[in-house]
């Protein structure tokens, strides 16, 4: 009798012990270099190897000096909001972070006031599935990593 008892006893430990790390979330925190203003450089095609700049004739520099903006703002470990301007519109919605560098943007509300080219490539970050953070500089992947945003911190 008592090796059965003993028997329940470590089984029910087992089991109780593998019921509350199963219940334990696994969060990959937002990273705090994520958070702060960003601006686009280059969207990427990574298959053929060739990006679009900023340029005078991509952009219409007197709205927000032709550039887009970011800005992230953590409001959970995992859960943040994205804001900011594409050239002429401002944008905001959420985001969120986690395993393996994975990222979703989603929510977004967008102006609708004509846009500029270089304005209209930054609707690819509704598409946004990684991301790569590496000291001032963000690259944000889509299309299965066929594609990117790079961007660079702004507020250092």
């Amino acid at each position: 009798m008592t090796n059965l008892t003993t028997t329940l006893k470590v089984l029910f430990i087992f089991f109780a012990t593998l019921l509350l790390s199963s219940c334990t979330k696994k969060e990959n925190p937002i990273p705090p270099d994520l958070i702060g203003n960003w601006k686009v450089v280059s969207f990427d095609d990574n298959a053929t190897l060739t990006k679009v700049i900023k340029t005078d004739t991509n952009t219409w520099t007197q709205f927000n000096n032709g550039d887009i903006t970011v800005n992230f703002i953590g409001t959970s470990s995992t859960i943040g909001e994205i804001s900011g301007r594409n050239v002429t519109n401002s944008f905001s919605g959420k985001f969120e972070i986690s395993s393996n560098s994975k990222i979703v943007v989603n929510k977004l509300l967008w102006t609708l006031i004509g846009e500029p080219t270089w304005g209209q490539l930054f609707h690819s970050i509704e598409s946004a599935e990684t991301y790569e953070l590496t000291g001032d500089n963000l690259v944000i992947y889509y299309n299965q990593k066929k594609n990117s945003i790079t961007l660079i911190k702004t507020d250092i």
